[in-house]
């Protein structure tokens, strides 16, 4: 039974009504659905920001692990 008590509060998230952004990735340079916006660091003072792909997301992330 749906009902106000029962919310998850995922009802209204952005993700149910915006489309998809499609842009060129920063890392592989393919037109993909951006999951971010990462920065890559060449040296000291040179940064290049951009949007990232879901696929270069996942490779580029840090991954949290229990101690």
């Amino acid at each position: 039974m749906a009902s106000w008590q029962n919310s998850q509060g995922r009802e209204n998230h952005k993700s149910l009504w915006e489309e998809p952004v499609k842009d060129r990735c920063l890392f592989c340079g393919s037109v993909e659905e951006i999951k971010c916006q990462m920065t890559i660091q060449f040296s000291e003072f040179e940064y290049n920001t951009g949007p990232c792909c879901k696929r270069c997301y996942s490779a580029n992330a840090k991954q949290a692990q229990a101690i």
